[in-house]
């Protein structure tokens, strides 16, 4: 009888400690984050732009998209007073091709073309030679001040130099290799003082202090009236809540005759030159514009090319062209327009390669025009197809098409014609997303798709339509 009560006390004892146990293991483990109900800290604005050479090598920028608190706004719109705010003159843009720095575009005069705003301004290239001379300089050790003992233990004040000259920058329509070559001749400056670069800084730099008179500045004063810092100001520089794009101040051009240049200034000079006239080789053949970045954070950029060999770039182009051809039978079938000579097929075309996300898995652009001889469009002039197919690959490496847009001359109001401008990664967040200029009826704009495993969404449409 004793053991009976015995046991019928335990049992609900027992099963108290299996439910407490129970219970505990269901618990999260303590987190050692306290800040996790923290608010994220918010990006500053992100813009985005394309840099277009024109015929005869000159440079101009016009504005697309801002990515403001994880939504994109229409640049070319937003904060205007009278310009937008992505065309604030001294707004510096990266310009990239496959995701790679390729230029800086430094805005100095906004404007207004056909009632929509673009800018003029200053088109620096991205050489190779000019990483390697800066590498070349940062492993050079500074020059000691003049009488420095290297056992003297007594602090040395560093005295501050002067600029040879001060003159404003002329504001004339020079070409980017021009402005270029300029540049590079005129920043040099004593060693023993900060040297003035001739690459635009992250952000605004505070303004310096006047340079004390001497006689070159009484005489040009006396001639030309100076400008003070408030007279080139944004008119809403001084609010704290301003956003702030990459900012830099523009380089000065000296007035007085460069120094005879060095033989590495020379190389210099010579492929700024060689650079300024491959721009304008691919103005003249089309290929004349970069999706171009400002961003006043630190973020860092890749490349987003998918490299292909000869052998594999043809294959991928038949196939790509031969869904090409299956998307314009299936739209004119649908649409009832302008058959088809027999023995057509796709000879004017880019294709591209990109690896967007960073995963080798690559992504396949292409578009084409395919003229079809004796037709005439409505409006005069020759009949035209117009494709774009976007593809992946699947398990077997067979390009698989996720997205397609089929035009023709004819129905250009209703479906645009699409002309890749690159991947450019618009948000920062580390992948990248396709740029397409859209031609249609009632003008030019662009748009931004972001490509996912089996589909592709346009995310962006807007920009100025020129």
């Amino acid at each position: 009888m004793t053991m009976l009560l015995t046991l019928w006390l335990l049992v609900p004892f027992c099963a108290a400690q299996v439910l407490q146990n129970h219970t505990h293991d269901q618990q999260p483990p303590p987190s050692n984050d306290t800040k996790i109900n923290a608010k994220p800290k918010k990006r500053g604005p992100r813009a985005l732009a394309v840099v277009e050479f024109l015929p005869g090598g000159k440079a101009r920028l016009v504005p697309v998209a801002l990515w403001i608190d994880d939504r994109f706004y229409d640049a070319s719109l937003y904060g205007a007073n009278p310009e937008p705010m992505a065309l604030e003159p001294e707004t510096v843009y990266e310009a990239t091709f496959y995701g790679d720095p390729t230029g800086l575009f430094t805005v100095e005069t906004p404007e207004q073309v056909k009632g929509n705003w673009v800018a003029t301004g200053q088109w620096k290239p991205h050489l190779e030679m000019d990483e390697k001379l800066a590498q070349q300089k940062a492993k050079q050790p500074k020059p000691k001040p003049k009488g420095y003992d290297a056992n003297d233990d007594r602090p040395v004040l560093k005295r501050g130099g002067s600029d040879s000259s001060a003159s404003s920058q002329s504001s004339g329509g020079n070409s980017g290799s021009t402005q270029t070559a300029s540049s590079s001749s005129g920043s040099s400056g004593k060693t023993d003082s900060p040297e003035p670069s001739d690459r635009p800084i992250l952000k605004k730099p505070e303004p310096a202090p006047a340079p004390a008179p001497d006689s070159t500045a009484t005489t040009a004063s006396s001639s030309t009236p100076s400008a003070s810092p408030a007279s080139t100001a944004s008119p809403d520089e001084s609010d704290p809540n301003r956003p702030v794009l990459r900012r830099g101040p523009q380089p000065k051009q000296t007035a007085s005759a460069p120094a005879a240049p060095s033989a590495t200034g020379k190389q210099v000079a010579a492929m700024h030159d060689a650079q300024g006239k491959l721009m304008t080789t691919m103005a003249e053949l089309g290929h004349h514009s970069y999706p171009a970045i400002s961003d006043a954070g630190v973020y860092e950029t890749r490349s987003l090319l998918y490299s292909m060999d000869s052998t594999e770039r043809n294959n991928k182009s038949q196939q790509l062209r031969a869904l090409a051809m299956d998307e314009i039978g299936k739209f004119i079938a649908k649409r009832k327009t302008t058959a088809l000579p027999k023995g057509a097929a796709i000879s004017d075309y880019d294709l591209r390669g990109y690896d967007l996300d960073f995963s080798n898995s690559p992504t396949f652009v292409l578009t084409a025009t395919l003229p079809v001889a004796g037709a005439k469009a409505l409006r005069g002039g020759e009949f035209d197809y117009y494709v774009t197919v976007v593809a992946r690959e699947d398990i077997n490496g067979t390009p698989i098409k996720i997205f397609s847009l089929v035009s023709d001359s004819n129905h250009l109001d209703a479906f645009p014609q699409l002309e890749m401008i690159d991947a450019v990664d618009a948000d920062a967040n580390g992948r990248g997303d396709l740029l397409f200029r859209e031609h249609s009826d009632s003008g030019v704009s662009y748009s931004l798709y972001r490509v996912y495993p089996y589909d592709m969404q346009k995310v962006f449409e807007g920009g100025a339509s020129l």
